[in-house]
């Protein structure tokens, strides 16, 4: 198997195979978005396998400690990198998490927060299954 380095500097296995019915059906949106292309379905899913946990932790820790703004650019981030996928709904789980954070809204932001954090681990092991 050929390691290659993805654009996050992670690395992944190059995995060249056809996409097996359940994962062509778990990823049949992100598919379309990106005309079919597998490689480059499997190369996001690398990215997005490497980046979500900082990112994650990042988010928790700029709530947990009150700073919005920071928290803000954090899913932002995550934002950007589930979009392709956007799993279950997840970019705009996303989007409404910035809302609630740009107004403070701290009940809005926990409840969304915990939502949102669920959906994109969801997707970061389907992602790894992918590469798998």
């Amino acid at each position: 198997m050929v390691q290659k380095q993805t654009s996050a500097g992670g690395r992944r296995s190059k995995n060249s195979a056809q996409l097996n019915p359940c994962q062509s059906s778990v990823f049949a949106e992100a598919l379309g978005r990106l005309g079919g292309d597998e490689d480059l379905l499997r190369e996001l899913a690398a990215i997005l396998v490497d980046d979500v946990p900082p990112l994650v932790q990042g988010l928790q820790s700029a709530i947990a400690s009150g700073d919005f703004s920071e928290a803000h650019r954090d899913s932002h981030a995550l934002k950007g990198l589930v979009v392709t996928f956007d799993e279950r709904g997840c970019g705009l789980m996303i989007s409404e998490l910035m809302t609630a954070l740009k107004e403070e809204n701290s009940h809005e932001i926990h409840r969304l927060s915990r939502n949102c954090i669920e959906v994109v681990e969801n997707l970061r092991m389907n992602c790894k299954r992918l590469l798998d």
